[in-house]
């Protein structure tokens, strides 16, 4: 039962992985500002039939759960939680400058779960190998396969999972867009955006910390028309009176700098859980720890003009 507040971490950290599709802008051949206080402007361009992006996601969380009864050891246990994804999504339609349908294959698509039927193996889901289309009409997602079929429960909800944010407006644009952000400047994302930016869908202890400082920006190239933003990132989620959850992460994030889309993030931290509950067998207490460990890479290809 305890088991629901783990469950929840990698999963909401994965929305990190779904990608807000744009136009990438013309070619452009800017110098890359390394030095302290060098000045950069970040641009975004609307989304158009054809862009088309594959990422892969990968979460690792492994974890000690211990459950103590008047203060003696009564279980204990070593889990490890898994996913893995690749997927490729091309946008078909667009409104208002966002996706409104768009195609997704799943190549890979894996999940490790102690609540799982073999909670040892990194089990294939069953979307893994099948493309379903997604139309999105304000908040609400309608799935189907390709012929516009329903597809089974199951896949259509791992499917709107991993869809959640395409078609919905860009966290990163509203943080930086039109902002004048020097290298070596640290932001504090606005708790707000973190929530749209994480995808938190329901109680995970209170986003205490969330940064970004601007390292440096990479030139852009002849397969890649837009500079990339290479920031230092940290996360902190402390426990509040809806959730026991812990989580401190630290790695980097990647953002082109002429769409604000997010190409790149590699982050790894701790994550613990502690709580107290009373039964008529006496008070029980549950505690786990352990570290979690998040890559995601997202390839755009070049459009065809």
């Amino acid at each position: 039962m305890h088991h629901r507040h783990l469950l929840v971490v990698p999963l909401l950290i994965a929305a990190f992985a779904v990608p807000t599709v744009a136009e990438p802008a013309p070619p452009v051949a800017p110098v890359a500002p390394t030095a302290t206080g060098a000045v950069v402007r970040f641009r975004q361009a609307p989304a158009i039939a054809g862009d088309r992006v594959t990422q892969t996601l990968n979460v690792d969380l492994g974890l000690t759960t211990t459950i103590t009864q008047s203060g003696q050891t009564a279980h204990e246990s070593q889990n490890r939680m898994r996913r893995e994804q690749q997927r490729t999504i091309e946008v078909l339609e667009v409104a208002d400058g966002r996706a409104a349908k768009a195609k997704a294959t799943f190549g890979v698509s894996r999940r490790q779960s102690p609540e799982g039927a073999k909670p040892e193996e990194l089990v294939t889901q069953p979307i893994e190998g099948k493309s379903y289309l997604m139309v999105r009409a304000g908040d609400r997602v309608t799935i189907t396969d390709l012929k516009g079929a329903a597809p089974p429960d199951e896949e259509a909800r791992l499917v709107a999972e991993s869809l959640e944010n395409v078609g919905k407006p860009n966290p990163f644009a509203s943080l930086l867009i039109e902002r004048h952000i020097t290298v070596g400047q640290r932001i504090l994302v606005p708790r707000d955006v973190v929530q749209s930016l994480l995808g938190f869908d329901g109680p995970i202890g209170t986003v205490h910390r969330f940064e970004l400082t601007l390292q440096n920006v990479e030139p852009a190239t002849a397969d890649r028309p837009s500079p990339v933003a290479h920031f230092k990132a940290a996360i902190e989620v402390r426990p509040n009176g809806e959730s026991p959850l812990s989580i401190v992460l630290n790695g980097e994030m990647e953002v082109e700098t002429e769409t604000c889309r997010l190409t790149a993030v590699k982050m790894v931290g701790p994550v613990q859980l502690s709580s107290i509950e009373r039964t008529a067998g006496g008070i029980f207490q549950y505690s786990a720890g352990g570290e979690l460990h998040l890559a995601i890479r997202s390839e755009y290809d070049a459009r065809v003009r």
